[in-house]
This record gives C-alpha cells, sequence and structure tokens, in this order.
C-alpha cells in the first residue's frame, strides 16, 4: 500500500505549517497554519479543493498547538471536517468549531490509523503526533527539550522524521542564553528592562528565572492570569515540581515604580511588542526602560532593532541542531525533513544528517 506524505505549506521557509497525509484512501491534514502577521499572504489551502458542501477531501485535521502558524487557518476551513486537538488548544479554534480530544500522551485511531501523540515541550497542550504508518511517521509540531515548564515525552521509532527546525542550524545552548541576558539585565547601569512575551511560554519561563536569579520582576494582567490558570491544571501538562514553583513565584506589583525598583524586569504581552502591555509601553515617551526582544520579531520590532530603540536576545523555544540530531537518532528516523526554516544552509544539513536529510516535498512511502 502507498503512503504519501505531502508538505503543502512549510518546507524551506518559516511558513504555516500544513502536511497532508495520504493513507487508506483517506487524508490527513497535520495543522492548518495561518500567516504570523495579518498583512502576510496565506492561500496553501485554496489547492485542497474544499468548498462547503462538496465531498469531503480531506477527512480529518489534526493540530499540534494552538499558535498561529500551526492552527491560524482553521477558520478557512470547511466545519464539516472533523478536528482533533487537546483541550488546552481547543481554547484557540473559531467560536462555535466542534472538535474531537487528542490525548496529551496516548494512543487513538482516526480514520483507521493509529496515532500516537506525547507532549513537545514547546506550548501549553502542544503534542508531537506519530502515525503507524510505512515504519513510522513522526511530526514534532514545533518543540523544544530546554523548556523549564513544559516536559518533551520520547516518542516511538519512526523511518520518517518530519521536524520542526525553525531555528535553522543554529546550535547554542539555552545555558548561554540565560547568561547573555543575566549580563544585560545586571549591567553596571541601573536601568528597567521591558521583555515582550507571550503569556503561555516565555513569560513564566523568564519569571521563574528571574527569581532564582533574584532579580526584582513584575508580571502584566495577561500573563500573571495565565500563570493562575496553570495553576487549576493537571500536574502532568506541566516539568515535575513546576505548579509548586509557579504558586511560590513573588512578582513585584505591575503597578510599580520604576523609580521605587530601577532594575525592574516587566514581562509582558504581547511577545511581538504590537498591543497589549509591551506595545502600550513601547509606544510611551516616558517610559526610559530598554526593550529587549527574546524570540520572533516582526517588522516593526525589526526596525526598531536595527535603530538601536531595542535588543534581540534569544531564549531558546525550539530545537537547536544538535536537539534534532539526538532526536533523529532516538526515532531511527532513515530519513529526516527540516521544516519551517530557509534551505540556504543546505550542506550544513547535509553534513548533519548525512544520506538521511531529505528536501522534497512530497515522499511516497
Amino acid at each position: 500500500m502507498s503512503i504519501k506524505v505531502e508538505i503543502i505549506s512549510g518546507l524551506g521557509e518559516k511558513a504555516p505549517a500544513a502536511i497532508l497525509i495520504h493513507a487508506h484512501g483517506r487524508r490527513l491534514l497535520l495543522d492548518a497554519g495561518g500567516p504570523m502577521q495579518p498583512d502576510e499572504p496565506c492561500d496553501w489551502y485554496l489547492g485542497l479543493g474544499l468548498a462547503q458542501g462538496q465531498d469531503q477531501s480531506i477527512d480529518a485535521i489534526l493540530i499540534s498547538h494552538d499558535h498561529v502558524d500551526h492552527i491560524g487557518s482553521v477558520r478557512w476551513l470547511p466545519d464539516y471536517i472533523p478536528l482533533y486537538c487537546t483541550a488546552q488548544v481547543a481554547r484557540s479554534l473559531p467560536s462555535g468549531r466542534l472538535w474531537h480530544p487528542l490525548p496529551t500522551r496516548g494512543e487513538i485511531e482516526i480514520e483507521g490509523v493509529r496515532i500516537t501523540c506525547g507532549q513537545a515541550g514547546h506550548s501549553l497542550g502542544g503534542l508531537w503526533l506519530h502515525l503507524d504508518l510505512a515504519g513510522g511517521i513522526f511530526y514534532s509540531g514545533d518543540f523544544s527539550t530546554e523548556s523549564l515548564l513544559y516536559p518533551f515525552d520520547q516518542p516511538p521509532p519512526a523511518d520518517l522524521a518530519l521536524l520542526d527546525a525553525s531555528y535553522g542550524t543554529y546550535d547554542t545552548d539555552q545555558t548561554e542564553c540565560r547568561q547573555a541576558l543575566l549580563e544585560r539585565l545586571t549591567g553596571p547601569t541601573l536601568i528597567p528592562t521591558l521583555l515582550p512575551v507571550p503569556p503561555s511560554g516565555r513569560a513564566l519561563e523568564l519569571a521563574l528565572w528571574c527569581q532564582a536569579q533574584q532579580i526584582e520582576w513584575a508580571l502584566d494582567p495577561v500573563c500573571e492570569g495565565f500563570m493562575q490558570a496553570l495553576l487549576q491544571l493537571s500536574p502532568d501538562l506541566l516539568l515535575p515540581g513546576v505548579q509548586t514553583q509557579l504558586s511560590q513565584l513573588t512578582p513585584i506589583p505591575w503597578h510599580a515604580r520604576e523609580s521605587d525598583h530601577p532594575r525592574l524586569i516587566r514581562l509582558a504581552a504581547n511577545a511581538n511588542g504590537i498591543g497589549g502591555e509591551s506595545g502600550r509601553l513601547i509606544e510611551d515617551e516616558s517610559y526610559t526602560g530598554q526593550v529587549i526582544y527574546t524570540g520572533y520579531t516582526p517588522a516593526k520590532a525589526r526596525a526598531d532593532i536595527a535603530a538601536g530603540r531595542a535588543k534581540w536576545l534569544r531564549w531558546n523555544v525550539h530545537p537547536r541542531l544538535s536537539d534534532l540530531q539526538n532526536l533523529a537518532d532516538d526515532l531511527s528516523a532513515s530519513q529526516v525533513i527540516p521544516l519551517f526554516c530557509s534551505m540556504q544552509q543546505t550542506e550544513r544539513w547535509k553534513k548533519a544528517f548525512g544520506e538521511r536529510f531529505i528536501y522534497e516535498s512530497a515522499l511516497h512511502l
């Protein structure tokens, strides 16, 4: 029986995620990513032949996690297609969209395909997916093995590994990232800092880290609300002991004055510095603190960094090259396709994975 893997979007560039699996006469769509910014084009779904009232040409949609470049195009896909995700991810679906639960750890059968799920270490309720087809097809979604919040579960072996490589061939350890940030935050000049962050990830990782470094820090109300929500969830969605650590955090009140806390670190949504408390402070001419981005930067943030109005220091939330190599080895994968990154460094990819490296948008297994 022929199994076809079709990478509709996400190969060769940082682009919305969409992978189509053809098996048993069925088609399973892994992720339905939307544009990172509202003005970015996103039309990969137009080639699927979908229209309301037609026979289904997609039999099921499986969503790995709730970030826009993995879930944002669900709004443009017909509601009659069954959709599967975790309960945490379902909160980001369009209002009224019906869904079926994926296990955070365990197996489920969808359209005759046995699928194993495990936590991916990148976001709350985010999963990797292992399809029991053709020796195993592993799709990581976005993943991280360095999170202070979320676990990464060991997957079963798979011949084909479709891996988040959003950082390309970057291979700097999180320890070095933390040290660079610490030096910037605790330099000789007394200056407050704004860190634009996503509430569901870096906000609380940085809060835990700041507390451990005995740095004064504050959470904006959105990030604070997310922390309180995490404290009410099942502890197995987080690394062991994290809920206790979160419950013991002691932030400075958000509205505290910098004059009273000259090195205060403000952790504020949203991560791109547009809107929310981070956007408000960036636009507030009376705010005298430095702005440091630690993740994805849209055009406005890049312009501010280029003009010296902001800094950028990475805090790892995606895998390094060595993480990709280790995971491919653990999977015993014979074929590895890096996703969500440029392929300009093809020779380095070939060196990293040898004959296992594949750069093809369609595979017949």
